[in-house]
């Protein structure tokens, strides 16, 4: 399986992780102003969001691959990746 975010759905997942975290964590004021500090930082077509962007479909993709199991063709015989 792969996922590839393009930037407008990794911002909108940022926002809202973001917007939970500020919610729901009991972070303190100072805390919750430098989220939404950090948040405003990454605005949708910034070049920090695409920085993110990529670095979130990197994360999700090595995930993914380590939780994927292949089977890989050897001397006439398939094994698993995870044999090896």
């Amino acid at each position: 399986m792969q996922i590839i975010l393009d930037a407008d759905e990794s911002w909108s997942l940022m926002t809202l992780i973001i917007s939970q975290m500020i919610d729901k964590s009991g972070v303190s004021s100072d805390g919750k102003a430098k989220l939404r500090r950090w948040r405003t930082d990454r605005a949708s077509g910034t070049v920090e969001m695409a920085a993110l962007a990529i670095d979130i479909n990197e994360s999700l993709g090595s995930v993914l691959d380590e939780k994927t199991t292949k089977l890989i063709r050897q001397k006439g015989r398939y094994v698993s990746s995870k044999e090896l």
